[in-house]
This record gives structure tokens, C-alpha cells and sequence, in this order.
């Protein structure tokens, strides 16, 4: 069993968030946002399970860790 520590979620342009997809760890998460924005102009975020906080967004071509 794979512990998911890390969601990725995508904001709609009405600002309601959907989940994508979940992770074990950070460097995968980065990496599937990276690709998720490639192909989509909606912001990402990576939301950490642990502490409930956004640890990262991507939007704009813009890649910001929090």
C-alpha cells in the first residue's frame, strides 16, 4: 500500500478546484504539474494531506513553491 501524502488539483475558471490525482511524495507531484499545465491554461495546485495547505501552484507558466 502506497501512502498519498500530496493531491494535485486544477481550478476552474469559476475558482471551484477538482482533484486530479494523488501522489506519495513532492518531486512526483512537481513533476505531473508540470506536465498537467503543458497541456491545460487552468492553474494546478499541490495540496499537502498532512497539514491541509497548498504547497505549490502553477499558473501562467509560472511555477511558485509556497
Amino acid at each position: 500500500m502506497t501512502n498519498t501524502l500530496f493531491d494535485i488539483l486544477k481550478r476552474d475558471r469559476k475558482g471551484n478546484f477538482h482533484w486530479i490525482e494523488s501522489v506519495s511524495d513532492l518531486d512526483t507531484a512537481e513533476a505531473r504539474l508540470r506536465a498537467l499545465s503543458a497541456e491545460s491554461s487552468e492553474e494546478f495546485v499541490i495540496f499537502r494531506e498532512i497539514d491541509l495547505r497548498v504547497v505549490a501552484t502553477y499558473s501562467d507558466n509560472y511555477y511558485r513553491r509556497l
